[in-house]
């Protein structure tokens, strides 16, 4: 089995280069957040967010079959791509050796929006919301803005005629959860066959509205500044 430069490597890599080399190599160097990824995801209550952004998409397909069935999720992948306009859940995607899993991946011809959905939290009406202090890409949203940009790269290069958009998918704070206790509705069931685990709603109406929102990862921000920019000078 090839050994792929994944997006959790990719993540790894970006923490700690010598993690990264070290990964299935050698017992005694493994990552201990990755003994157990499930509990570690539900922790963070990053799955929970995830099923709860699929609830926007009740069109989507999931991507199913082993974490590790690198071939089968490829081979899935392009069989649903051949139609025309799809949303797809956990898409796969090789470029070299490089392999990624989206988290939703919205087709419309060759228009493609490519989501990210995060467990944080963010302002809509903060407009310089990736931009630290000091100028420069703020700390604290790099490994997010590496991350969606690492999976565009993969993208753009094993399909360059697609025109891609990325985002970024998470909580607004500008919007009211319209139920209580809405983290309760999505249930661990570590039996289930779905990668999350979470057992989930059916519908978004079950919940009220959604409370997350979509925003353009760094390289899509960047040029709708510069354009925007260009366009109040002219």
């Amino acid at each position: 089995m090839p050994r792929y430069l994944t997006k959790s490597r990719f993540k790894l890599g970006l923490e700690c280069p010598v993690k990264l080399f070290y990964t299935n190599k050698k017992q005694e160097y493994a990552n201990q957040k990755q003994e157990d990824p499930f509990l570690a995801a539900l922790a963070k209550g990053g799955f929970q967010v995830e099923e709860l952004a699929r609830l926007e998409y009740p069109q989507g397909l999931l991507v199913e079959g082993d974490h590790f069935d690198y071939d089968g999720a490829l081979d899935r992948t392009l069989e649903l791509l051949q139609r025309e306009n799809v949303v797809i859940f956990e898409a796969a995607f090789r470029f070299d050796n490089l392999f990624i899993r989206t988290d939703i991946l919205v087709k419309k011809g060759d228009r493609i929006e490519l989501i990210e959905v995060k467990a944080k939290s963010f302002d809509p009406q903060d407009q310089n919301l990736f931009i630290g202090k000091r100028g420069g890409l703020d700390k604290g949203w790099k490994p997010y803005l590496y991350d969606v940009a690492f999976q565009e790269y993969v993208i753009s290069r094993s399909h360059p005629h697609w025109k891609i958009k990325s985002f970024i998918m998470m909580a607004d704070k500008s919007k009211r959860a319209q139920i209580n206790g809405m983290n309760q509705l999505f249930r661990i069931d570590r039996r289930q066959d779905n990668r999350t685990g979470i057992t989930v709603l059916t519908t978004l109406e079950q919940i009220g509205e959604s409370v997350l929102s979509q925003v353009m990862s760094l390289i899509s921000y960047l040029i709708f500044r510069l354009i925007n920019t260009s366009t109040s000078k002219g």
